[in-house]
This record gives structure tokens, sequence and C-alpha cells, in this order.
């Protein structure tokens, strides 16, 4: 072999050697036990009850739907339609709004059912004398928590009635099964519960708060629809998750056409083709205001927290995305749970009887925390992470 030769075989050896040693490198790289990858977050099973009807009863239960579907990090395991309102006939259960929500985000419609029509006798009432065709909910409850490997969250926007019949059938499922009960009803530990959803039926709602599941209670209203004053705020007596926004087609100003849709199709209180009217052009919004409850609820169960940006935003994002929020975003407290031991007892207003919360000093363990508002910008702030909420649909 001629020098010249050699010398290129040897070149084409030291090549393939050195290609080798760092193929060898990115591999070790790739598998190196020290490497760290981007964990996914596991998404919180969520059983969802709502008294959500079309035509609409009240068209905040269409933002709570659109809410709970912005949140990727809750995965909506059953569907609970409540349907205790009594001059409702079950059949308006809101299904349409809930189809219409499947085709906007592209998730299959979860496993659903209407629940319970008639109140119970007693807070301890299994409701076995319903008749056969109001038993799906507290089926479909039963058998999604048996089911589930993890613990579920049990959330809910109307009566409570499914899930205590739920507790009063398998109470020992519950205790094993449930991760945390967001109750949206009452008037918080200042005395007289004559909230809405409370009325829809008395002993569900006490039998559920006095059931010693882990219940984050979130009061609708203190005394009135209103909103706490600053006083109020600064004393710790905000105890409720009410707050306004002031213009519905500015809220929803940024979203997608076929979100637009979704709202002008609840708050015109069409019936139309459904899915057809999502794919025409924006229709026009009412620039009334809105009544809203469940906002923070909603974070806290998803773990989100908030944000205010350096151009006075306020926005939400989970832990794991906090690094891809503008430079200078900072954490506020807007709102809190704490521990309340609360005291029930049943007390005669006009001829009827409602249950009476207090709180009470003790020293024991609760299974109870009480949403509690501590910000004095609450209401803007919760409109505007609204707002950013649902431009992620």
């Amino acid at each position: 072999m001629k020098i010249s030769e050699k010398f290129l075989v040897m070149k084409k050896v030291k090549y393939v050697f050195w290609v080798y040693i760092a193929s060898a490198f990115l591999l070790a790289g790739c598998h190196s036990p020290n490497k760290q990858r981007r964990q996914i977050p596991k998404r919180i099973p969520v059983i969802y009850s709502t008294d959500l009807y079309h035509p609409h009863q009240d068209p905040d239960d269409h933002y709570d739907l659109a809410m709970l579907y912005s949140l990727e990090e809750l995965d909506v395991k059953a569907f609970i339609f409540d349907v205790t309102t009594s001059y409702r006939e079950p059949k308006d259960f809101g299904l349409i709004a809930l189809e219409q929500m499947s085709k906007i985000t592209g998730k299959t419609l979860p496993p659903y059912s209407a629940g319970l029509r008639h109140r119970l006798r007693s807070p301890d009432d299994q409701a076995y004398d319903q008749p056969k065709e109001c038993q799906g909910a507290v089926e479909l409850i039963l058998s999604t928590l048996e089911q589930s490997d993890e613990k579920v969250v049990m959330f809910l926007v109307g009566s409570c009635i499914d899930f205590v019949v739920a507790f009063n059938r398998r109470p020992e499922l519950l205790k094993e099964k449930v991760k945390a009960v967001y109750v949206n009803a009452g008037n918080g530990p200042r005395g007289d519960q004559t909230e809405y959803n409370v009325g829809l039926d008395l002993y569900a709602y006490v039998g559920l708060m006095t059931s010693g599941l882990p219940i984050y209670w979130c009061p609708c209203i203190t005394d009135a629809e209103r909103l706490c004053t600053p006083d109020e705020v600064f004393e710790g007596k905000a105890f409720c998750t009410y707050y306004k926004v002031p213009n519905q087609a500015e809220l929803l100003a940024s979203t997608r056409p076929i979100v637009k849709n979704y709202f002008a199709y609840a708050l015109n209180r069409l019936q139309e083709d459904p899915l057809a009217f999502l794919d025409k052009e924006p229709q026009p919004l009412p620039e009334k205001p809105r009544n809203m409850w469940c906002t923070g609820p909603f974070l806290h169960a998803a773990g989100r927290e908030i944000f205010q940006t350096n151009d006075r935003q306020w926005i939400t994002s989970s832990p794991e995305k906090v690094k891809d929020l503008a430079p200078g975003s900072r954490v506020v407290e807007v709102f809190r749970f704490e521990p309340v031991h609360v005291t029930s007892v049943w007390k005669e207003v006009n001829g009827k009887l409602l249950p009476e919360f207090r709180d009470v000093a003790s020293t024991e363990p609760t299974s109870i925390q009480v949403f509690r508002y501590t910000h004095p910008g609450y209401n803007d702030i919760m409109t505007s992470v609204l707002a950013g909420l649902l431009t992620t649909l």
C-alpha cells in the first residue's frame, strides 16, 4: 500500500473513532439519571354538580362551565345536573351547553346524569324512595369514586342533594376517595343560612356540611347580594365569593369567535341548532353586568395562584408555568381558605325552619375551611383573571 493510501485509511479510522466517542457522550447525556426531564403534572379528577339549564336559570352557570374547561389541571370524570329547582322541568338540564363546550375544546363528553328531583326529608335521608329515573346521578357519583385510583375533588354549584345522598349511602367510600368538597352555597359563619343554593334543599346542605368530609366552604353572599365593604375586608369578615363583572361584552372581547357564540347562544336564550350556531360569524353580546361567584374556588381547586404584572394586569398561573410569566410578575393573595368551627342549629324564621351556622372557638381539629377574600380590589382582580382564562379556550 502506498503511503498516501495508508494516510487516507488512518484519517478515516480517526474520523470514525471521534464520531463514535461523540455519539457515546450524547447517548450518555440522554440517559443520564441526573438529567432533569419536564414532569407533566397529573390532572385532578373532578365530579362536578351544577344547576345548569338551557334556557338558563342564571347564565353564571355557563361562565362556570367555560372556566371549568379552561383550567387544564382539572379532569372532569362525571358531570351531575342538579334539577332540584321546582319551577323548571328536569328535561331542561343544560346538556346543550356541555355539548357545545365539548366541541369548543375537542374534549370527549364526560359521563353525565340528571339528579334527584325531590327534597330530602332529613339530613341523613338516602332517597331510595325517589323515582328510579332520578337515581342516576347518585349512582354515577358512587361508581366514579369506586373506579378512581386516586382521590377525587367534588365541586358543586347548586343544591347539595346528590352529593349528600351519595355520602349517606356509602360514607366509608366517600371518606376514602374524596380529597375535597367545594360547597358553593351559604352565607358564611355569621348566622342564618338563607342563600339561594341552600334553599334548594336545606336538609341536604346541613347534611353535607356536617358530614365530616373535607369541606371547602364557599359562601355565596354574607347578608345580601353585595360586595363586602373595605372595613369588612380588613377586619377579616369578607366571607363570600360574590363579585360583579361590569360589562360582559368587554369581558369576552378577546375570546375566540366560537367562544363568543357559545355565550351569545346562552345569554340570548336561543333554540336553533346549538352546534351549528358556534360556527357562525361572532354574534352580538350584551353589555350588561353579570353576577359571578365561583372563580376563586375554581382557581383554588386547580392549585392556581394570582399574579400582578408590571402593567397592573391580573393573571393566574399554575406553579409549573410561573417561569413563563413576564419578568416582574408577583404573586398576590386575593383570598384564602381558613379553618372554621361551626355549630349548626335550626331556627324558626317567619314560620319556617332555617339552619344557622355560627363560628365557635375550639382547639379541636375541623374538617371545614371557609373562603374569605383578603384584597380590597377583589372585584376587579376576579374580573381580570376570568377574562384572561376565557381567552385560553
